[in-house]
C-alpha cells in the first residue's frame, strides 16, 4: 500500500552549518524524507549567517539572509507557491533577523499554509518582545513543540499559550544499536582507558574547566582516566572573541599538569563519529553553568547512546535524567563532581547498570518515533487547516475584532483630559496634554454612546469636550498643547489641530449625545468657520469632514456647503497640479494621516453628488492602496523619511493614525458606493493593528486595552499613549458599525 503524500517545508538553520540547530533540522528533515518516501516533496528553507552562505545539500531549495527582512516574505511566497501542505519552523532567539529574530514572524504571518513550530527555547522571564514574539506565533501557528514538560508550563503560566496548542516531544536521536563500548575504544586508541566526554560547540557557558578542576584528585585514583573535549569553538564566539576560551581551557590543562589526561579536539564531527565516540565513553559529562536551558540536543544524544551521565542540573538535566537516569552535581562544583565521578568510576556494576537505565529510557527518543509523532502532529494541522479554512468562507466567522473596551483610554484620562503618551501603559504626565487627542477622543465617544450606547463613553464626553473648549482662541482659532499645570504651550495650534476640531465639533452637531452639547458645538463651529480657508492640506481635509457632519444635521446651510465646495475644489487643482499617470496624489510626498484626503472628497460627493469629487476621491485611494499595499496586506509608509515621489520609501517607523485614516476612508468609500469590495478593503486596513503588517506583530494589546504607539524595525513600540490607542479604538467602532450595519461579506 502506497503511503499517502504529505509535502513538508523545514526552516530554520541547516548543516553544514555548525550549530545545533542546524543539526536538529537536517535530521528531522532528513528522517521525515525517510519515512515518508520519494512521492512526498520535503525540502528545507535555510537561514545564512553570512553573505556567501554554505555549500547546502538540494534538500534546500531556498535561503534566507537573515537581516534581510525581504528575504522572509520571498521565503512565505515560495513555500506558499509550493505544494507544500505544512512548515515546520524551528525557532530561537538568535536564528532570525531583527530584534529578538523579529523577523520571522513576516514569514509566518505570510504563509497560506499551516504552521508548526518547534520552539528551542524557552524563557523563563522573557523581555516584552521576546514574550510578544512567542505569542504572536503562538496565534499563528496550529501547534508549538517542546522537548521538556517545564516548556509546557511555561508557555502555558509565562506565555498565556493555550494547552490544547503545545505538544511536547522528545528530541531525536540516532539509533544506537549497542551498549559495547570495547570496539570503539579501539577505534579512538582509548582502550583500557575510562574515558569521559563533553561534545558541542565550546562556549564560555559550557562549563568545561569544572570538570579540569575536579581532575587533579582522581587522576591520581584512576591514573588512566581522560577527558575528551570534542568540538569547535561556537562560530559566533569565535568572530567576537576568537579562542580566547579554549586557550584559557589549555592554560588550566597546563597549569594542573593534566597534558596526559585531557584531550581538546578541535573539530566539528561527522554524526558517524560523534556516535562512536558516544559509545566509546564511559561517562558523558554536560557541566553547563546556570540553569536556563530548556533543551540540550548533546544531553539527548548521550542518552540516546546509553552513556552514563553527569550533568549540572539545568532545566532539561533535571527532567531528562529524574528517575535514577543520571547524577546530578551543583553549577560550577568541582569538588562535588569528582566526588560524583569517583563514585561511578570505582564502582562497574552501578556504571553499567546505570549506562543500561539510560539506555532503554533512550530508545523512545530515537529519531525514527519521534519523526513518526511529528508526522501525526503535521497530517492533524493539514486537516484541521483544511477544516478551518471551510469554515472561514462563513461571512460571520470571518469577525475577529476584539470587544470594545476603553480601560486603557480612562487609564489615560484625568479631569484635564487625555494625556498625551504613556511610559509602557503608565499616563507619561510630564508630556501634558493636546487638543489633537482630546479632539479624536471627543469624537469616538460620541460615536460609541450613539452606536453602542457605551456608557464609560458616555462618562467621557465632557472631559474631553470641556478641554477642546477651553483650548479656543477669541478669534476661533485653537491652540493645541497644555502641560500638566495646565499652562498653555503654544498661542495658535497646528493647521491639523484646528481641522481635527472642526471635524469633532461637526461630528457632535450630528451626532449629539445630549442636545445641550449640540449647542455648545454649534457655537465653537461657528466661531471657528472663518479659519477654514486658510488651513494646508490635512487641515482643510480634516475641517471639510467636520463641514459634511455639520451639513448631515444643518443641510440648507448654504454658507457651510458653499465652503465645502470651495475647499473641495481646493483639494481638486492641487492634485490636478501634482498627479500624473503613476503618482495621483495632492503633493509630492506621501506622508501621515494619508487617508483623510480621499475620505474627505468622498463624503463632499455624498453631499453636493459632483462627479468631478468621486472620480478623484477614487484615484487617489486607488493610489493609496496600491502605495500601502504589501503581500496581501497593510504596510504603511514610514515616518522616517516617508515616500517622497521618484525617492525611496520608508519602511518604518508606521503609525496608527495611518492605519486608522485608511479604515475610515475605505469606510466613507463603502458609504458613497455601497461596494462591499470596500469592507473587504476596510477589514485588510483594520488588520494592521492585529499582526496583518509588515512585522506580523499586533500592535493591540488584549491585556491592557491600549494600542502601541507604532510598528518599528526592531518591533512593536513597548509604550500606549492616547493618540494609538484612540486611532485604534476608532477604527475598531468603524469596522463594528459596518459590520453591525452592512452584515459581513
Amino acid at each position: 500500500m502506497l503511503k499517502p503524500t504529505l509535502n513538508i517545508a523545514f526552516i530554520g538553520n541547516y548543516c553544514p552549518r555548525l550549530c545545533g540547530i542546524a543539526t536538529f533540522t537536517t535530521d528531522l528533515c532528513e528522517a521525515t524524507a525517510k519515512q515518508l518516501g520519494q512521492r512526498s516533496n520535503v525540502f528545507a528553507v535555510a537561514v545564512n549567517d553570512t553573505e556567501q552562505g554554505y555549500p547546502y545539500p538540494p534538500r534546500v531549495e531556498f535561503t534566507i539572509q537573515k537581516n534581510q527582512q525581504s528575504d522572509y516574505y520571498k521565503a512565505a511566497n515560495f513555500i506558499n507557491a509550493s505544494n507544500a501542505d505544512v512548515a515546520c519552523i524551528q525557532h530561537e532567539y538568535g536564528i532570525y533577523g531583527g530584534w529578538d529574530g523579529i523577523y520571522i514572524l513576516s514569514l509566518v504571518s505570510s504563509l497560506s499554509v499551516p504552521v508548526v513550530v518547534v520552539l528551542h527555547t524557552v524563557l523563563k522571564a522573557p523581555t516584552p518582545n521576546q514574550k510578544k514574539i512567542i505569542q504572536e506565533m503562538a496565534q499563528r501557528a496550529s501547534r508549538l513543540v517542546v522537548m521538556s514538560e517545564l516548556a509546557v508550563t511555561l508557555l502555558q503560566e509565562i506565555y498565556a499559550v493555550p494547552a490544547e496548542k503545545v505538544t511536547r516531544l522528545y528530541h531525536g536521536t540516532p539509533d544506537f544499536t549497542s551498549l559495547d563500548n570495547n570496539h570503539y575504544k579501539k577505534r579512538f586508541q582509548v582502550e583500557g582507558n575510562q574515558t569521559l566526554l563533553t561534545f558541542g560547540l565550546l562556549s564560555p557557558n559550557k562549563g568545561i574547566e569544572t570538570v579540569i578542576n575536579a581532575l587533579p584528585e582522581l587522576v591520581r585514583e584512576f591514573p588512566k582516566l581522560i577527558y575528551v573535549v570534542l568540538g569547535k569553538t561556537h562560530p559566533n564566539v569565535r568572530k567576537e572573541y576568537g579562542e580566547k576560551y579554549r586557550t584559557s581551557l589549555v592554560a588550566l590543562v597546563d597549569k594542573l599538569e593534566l597534558h596526559e589526561h585531557v584531550i581538546f579536539d578541535d573539530r566539528f564531527v561527522s554524526l558517524e563519529e560523534l556516535c562512536a565516540w558516544l559509545l566509546a565513553a564511559d561517562i558523558y559529562i554536560t557541566p553547563y553553568m546556570n540553569e536556563a536551558q530548556i533543551v540540550s540536543g548533546t544531553l539527548s544524544y548521550a542518552v540516546g547512546a546509553g552513556t552514563a551521565i553527569i550533568s549540572t542540573p539545568y532545566w532539561y538535566a533535571q527532567e531528562l535524567l529524574a528517575e535514577g537516569r543520571g547524577l546530578l552535581f551543583g553549577f560550577a562544583d568541582s569538588a562535588a563532581l569528582a566526588t560524583a565521578l569517583r563514585d561511578l568510576l570505582a564502582d562497574k556494576a552501578k556504571l553499567k547498570s546505570l549506562r543500561s537505565k539510560t539506555y532503554q529510557f533512550g530508545r523512545q527518543m530515537r529519531w525514527e518515533i519521534v519523526t513518526a509523532k511529528y508526522l501525526e502532529m503535521f497530517r492533524h494541522a493539514v486537516t484541521a487547516g483544511a477544516k478551518k479554512s471551510m469554515i472561514l468562507k462563513t461571512p460571520a466567522l470571518l469577525l475577529r475584532e476584539p470587544p470594545f473596551d476603553l480601560a486603557h483610554l480612562q487609564r489615560l484620562t484625568d479631569d484635564t483630559g487625555l494625556i498625551q503618551h504613556a511610559k509602557y501603559i503608565v499616563p507619561d504626565r510630564h508630556t501634558g496634554y493636546c487638543l489633537d487627542d482630546n479632539s479624536r477622543a471627543l469624537m469616538l465617544c460620541a460615536g460609541a454612546y450613539s452606536l453602542l450606547r457605551d456608557e464609560d463613553a458616555k462618562e467621557l464626553i465632557s472631559t474631553y469636550f470641556s478641554f477642546t473648549h477651553f483650548m479656543q482662541n477669541p478669534d476661533g482659532r485653537f491652540r493645541n498643547f497644555m502641560d500638566y499645570q495646565r499652562r498653555f504651550l503654544d498661542e495658535t495650534g497646528s493647521d491639523d489641530a484646528c481641522g481635527r476640531a472642526l471635524w469633532a465639533l461637526g461630528y457632535i452637531i450630528w451626532r449629539p449625545p445630549r442636545d445641550a452639547y449640540r449647542s455648545l458645538a454649534y457655537e465653537c463651529f461657528q466661531k471657528a468657520l472663518p479659519n477654514v480657508r486658510g488651513l494646508n492640506l490635512r487641515g482643510k481635509s480634516l475641517a471639510m469632514l467636520g463641514l459634511a457632519a455639520y451639513l448631515r444635521c444643518y443641510q440648507g446651510d448654504e454658507s457651510v456647503t458653499a465652503l465645502l465646495r470651495e475647499c473641495a475644489d481646493n483639494l481638486l487643482a492641487m492634485y490636478k497640479e501634482v498627479a500624473t499617470e503613476d503618482w495621483r496624489w495632492f503633493e509630492d510626498i506621501v506622508c501621515y494621516d494619508n487617508g483623510i484626503m480621499p475620505m474627505a472628497l468622498f463624503q463632499t460627493f455624498a453631499l453636493l453628488r459632483e462627479e468631478k469629487y468621486l472620480q478623484v476621491a477614487r484615484e487617489t485611494l486607488e493610489f493609496l492602496e496600491k502605495t500601502l499595499t504589501r503581500n496581501g496586506r497593510l504596510s504603511l509608509v514610514g515616518s522616517s523619511g516617508w515616500y517622497k515621489k521618484g525617492g525611496p520609501r520608508a519602511q518604518y517607523d508606521q503609525q496608527p493614525i495611518d492605519a486608522t485614516a485608511m479604515v475610515l476612508a475605505f469606510q466613507s468609500a463603502y458609504w458613497v458606493t455601497q461596494d462591499k469590495e470596500y469592507l473587504k478593503k476596510m477589514r485588510l486596513a483594520f488588520g494592521w493593528f492585529l499582526g496583518e503588517n509588515d512585522m506580523g506583530m499586533s500592535l493591540y494589546d488584549h491585556e491592557s486595552k491600549g494600542c502601541a504607539d507604532g510598528l518599528q524595525p526592531e518591533g512593536v513600540s513597548l509604550n500606549q499613549g492616547g493618540e494609538s490607542t484612540v486611532s485604534f479604538l476608532m477604527a475598531l467602532l468603524a469596522v463594528t458599525e459596518e459590520y453591525e450595519i452592512a452584515g459581513t461579506v
